[in-house]
């Protein structure tokens, strides 16, 4: 449950963060693994950022 909490927090500050931020650690962070991490948390800020303008009731294709 703990660790439920935690990784709820941090998407919510991931959620928060600056893409631009996101992105500019991503490309610049030298260790693979943790590349692939800001790659996934910058993919996931995206994902929710567009959800949130496509659920505005202004909102036309």
């Amino acid at each position: 449950m703990n660790d439920t909490r935690n990784l709820d927090k941090i998407l919510k500050e991931v959620e928060n963060t600056n893409l631009q931020v996101l992105m500019n650690s991503a490309l610049n962070e030298q260790n693979p693994d943790k590349k692939k991490v800001l790659l996934a948390l910058y993919t996931y800020a995206l994902d929710k950022k567009q959800d949130e303008l496509i659920n505005r009731k202004k909102f036309v294709i």
